[in-house]
């Protein structure tokens, strides 16, 4: 299973967990299975359509989610999974 580290501006959103592990041979997959164990939160990270959040970032094993749109990233099964929620402002 992949791990997935939340950064601390969604632990509202998600029941205040930092870290847990999930399952999914895709960036989607993994949100998808997240959903299950915090239901609501994936309102915060995709739209409508599926896809990622303007101020949402996801990085696996480092590198930046190369298809947003889609989120059909790899994910292998010891991957880490960060997602970080942007905070903007001015």
């Amino acid at each position: 299973m992949a791990k997935v580290v939340f950064t601390a501006n969604l632990l509202r959103y998600n029941g205040g967990v930092r870290e847990t592990e999930a399952e999914g041979g895709r960036v989607r997959d993994v949100l998808d299975a997240i959903e299950t164990g915090m239901p609501g939160l994936r309102h915060y990270l995709v739209d409508d359509h599926g896809a990622l959040r303007r101020h949402v970032n996801i990085f696996v094993d480092g590198r930046a989610v190369g298809d947003p749109d889609g989120l059909t990233d790899p994910v292998g099964p010891n991957a880490t999974v960060h997602i970080l929620q942007a905070i903007s402002g001015g």
